[in-house]
């Protein structure tokens, strides 16, 4: 508005000034004087809300066009024109681009309509003046309806083009805030998906920890319970290797558990299990009671974290099932063979599964999703006279 009521003042002083002195040097009567005075001032002041109200603005000016194309003939003594030739009327132009440009629709459409009358009536004014003693010139004539029509279109069009204009920024602006919002969805939607993977992750953890935890301790404790009553030292060895376990166990937990604690996993607590951890583990399990064997073939690589972790998962995962499914003094087998690409890793069994038993359990499914999230395959089953679990991770680039 401050920049609006400028433009409007600039134009006052210039074009509204002597306006005003030519109107009130014309013999008109009073009444007269006074009603062009009042429609140049209104003229005038529709400029300084062109922008805030551009429909009633252009409306103003048109009424005070109006005034001043049906008012007498201006003289001053030595000559006479049409009044429409004040110089206040060039505001008209200002006003109809300001509708063009700032108006709804249908009115920048009606506007031009309106300018279009005006230019007519304006023309059939300015013929019907007495400019020589035999009438208007044929140039007159031709030039003064050409002009108004250049002058009305001129305004509209850039009105119009400046209306385009901001429609298109508007629109550019709706599609960056649009595409901003589908960022943030989608940013919200990768951070659950990471977080629901996060969780998958830390259940196959926990899984992993207390599963073959427990099922040493309980096979401990079932064989400790009845060495107890004949061989109280061999209770002790194995009341020895609940403790290592549950010890073991607890590490695990809380290298788990401190993921959840923490925002980044690298502030978990305690190691994170690898491949070369494998003998530490098959020591646990033969300790409990079930005889494994643990056999490397081919140069070790090297394998980053998760596809070390995964392939140390497995083999707990099935010497597990080994200790809670196998048929009593079944033996199993850890056999690693390192090759160019990575690490195949099978644990088999000679112990029977009793028939009941589901094939395919959750500790199974986790292998698989756990060697397939690092790239691997995993296939499991019946394997001869006992079962058998085959898993390749591939190794780190050189």
């Amino acid at each position: 508005m401050v920049f609006d009521i400028a433009v409007a003042g600039v134009l006052a002083v210039l074009l509204g000034v002597s306006s005003a002195g030519l109107v009130s040097d014309s013999p008109w009567p009073t009444a007269g004087r006074v009603a062009v005075l009042v429609a140049i001032g209104l003229s005038h002041a529709a400029v300084a809300a062109r922008r805030v109200a551009p429909v009633a603005a252009y409306g103003v000016c048109c009424a005070a066009m109006l005034v001043i194309v049906a008012a007498p003939d201006l003289t001053d003594g030595t000559g006479a024109a049409p009044p429409i030739l004040l110089p206040s009327s060039m505001v008209f132009p200002v006003l109809l681009y300001a509708v063009a440009a700032y108006g709804r629709r249908p009115w920048p459409l009606v506007g031009l309509g309106v300018g279009l009358v005006g230019a007519a009536v304006t023309t059939v004014r300015v013929w019907t003046f007495d400019w020589t003693a035999n009438g208007p010139t044929p140039t007159l004539q031709l030039f003064v309806p050409a002009a108004l029509l250049a002058i009305v279109l001129a305004a509209w069009g850039l009105g119009r083009f400046r209306a385009a204009r901001t429609a298109y920024r508007e629109a550019e602006i709706a599609t960056l805030e649009e595409r901003a919002v589908r960022a943030e969805e989608r940013r919200a939607e990768r951070a659950e998906q990471a977080a629901a993977a996060e969780r998958a992750r830390i259940a196959r953890e926990m899984h992993d920890v207390v599963a073959h935890s427990l099922a040493v301790i309980v096979r401990q404790a079932d064989g400790g319970r009845f060495a107890a009553a004949t061989d109280p030292e061999k209770a002790a060895e194995v009341l020895g290797v609940i403790a290592t376990t549950g010890r073991q166990a607890l590490t695990d937990m809380r290298a788990v558990l401190g993921v959840l604690r923490s925002s980044s996993s690298a502030s978990a607590d305690g190691p994170t299990p690898t491949v070369d951890d494998l003998p530490a583990l098959v020591s646990r399990v033969a300790a409990a009671g079930t005889p494994v064997t643990l056999t490397t073939t081919g140069e070790p690589g090297a394998l980053d974290t998760a596809a070390s972790l995964a392939a140390y998962r497995v083999v707990q995962e099935a010497l597990t099932n080994v200790v809670r499914h196998a048929a009593t003094g079944a033996a199993a087998r850890v056999h690693l063979t390192w090759t160019d690409d990575g690490l195949d890793v099978a644990i088999t069994d000679d112990g029977a599964t009793p028939s009941d038993e589901p094939v395919e359990g959750n500790g199974l499914i986790g292998m698989r999703e756990r060697v397939t999230a690092v790239g691997g395959r995993l296939t499991a089953g019946p394997d001869g006279g006992g079962f058998a679990v085959r898993a390749f991770v591939p190794g780190s680039p050189a």
